[in-house]
């Protein structure tokens, strides 16, 4: 399994907290591939260990576009993916096509959101390497996307199947036997956030969240 921290752009997440935050994580994951934080764009020179993806990014080239993120320039900050269509970040179908085309061409792997099956079968043509299924309602929750839909994780994990792309669960995730409910259900990774970054003790809850993710 996979396990994808969401930076998001929290205060403990961010800046200096980020920075010291990736650091902890380093101490107990640095060359785990199993590990990977997705930092927000104003976080882009913290240096790390960990495979890092950003949070979103455009299908541009590098060029004149001030207060865009061209997916273009992604590498030079170290990046190894990006993810798309985030529920606090949506993007039309179209835009999804075209960034997880271009993200491929230039070696970076992509991460789609999608809220449900149908926006789930909308995305998979375009053959991303990961889809995250994340329901709005449950994101910074605290019951988990695996104890209320179960089934859709199981029809989702269908649908995948024999595909390119690898499922990801996400919403209210915060313990591991959220993680091991995903696992068994099919999943091959969990994406979290505020489970991690806004607890008092983010290593801890990793650490127990890491004993499922196998």
């Amino acid at each position: 399994m996979l396990f994808f921290i969401n930076f998001k752009t929290y205060d403990e997440s961010t800046g200096k907290n980020a920075a010291e935050l990736i650091r902890t994580i380093e101490k107990k994951f640095s060359g785990n591939s199993s590990m990977i934080v997705v930092l927000n764009p104003l976080d882009s020179m913290i240096d790390t260990t960990l495979q890092k993806y950003i949070q979103t990014a455009e299908p541009l080239a590098a060029g004149p576009f001030t207060g865009h993120v061209p997916i273009g320039v992604v590498r030079k900050y170290n990046y190894s993916g990006v993810m798309l269509n985030h529920s606090e970040c949506r993007i039309s179908t179209d835009k999804i096509g075209e960034s997880v085309a271009m993200a491929s061409n230039l070696g970076l792997k992509s991460l789609v959101c999608a809220d449900g099956l149908e926006k789930i079968k909308e995305v998979m043509p375009f053959k991303p390497d990961f889809i995250a299924y994340e329901p709005p309602e449950l994101i910074g929750g605290n019951i988990s996307v695996s104890t209320a839909k179960p089934g859709i994780i199981e029809e989702a994990v269908k649908l995948l199947k024999g595909t390119k792309s690898k499922l990801i669960v996400g919403a209210g995730i915060k313990n591991k036997l959220d993680v091991r409910m995903s696992r068994k259900l099919g999943a091959e990774g969990i994406l979290v956030s505020s489970g991690v970054v806004k607890s008092p003790e983010p290593i801890k809850v990793i650490v127990e969240m890491m004993e499922e993710v196998v």
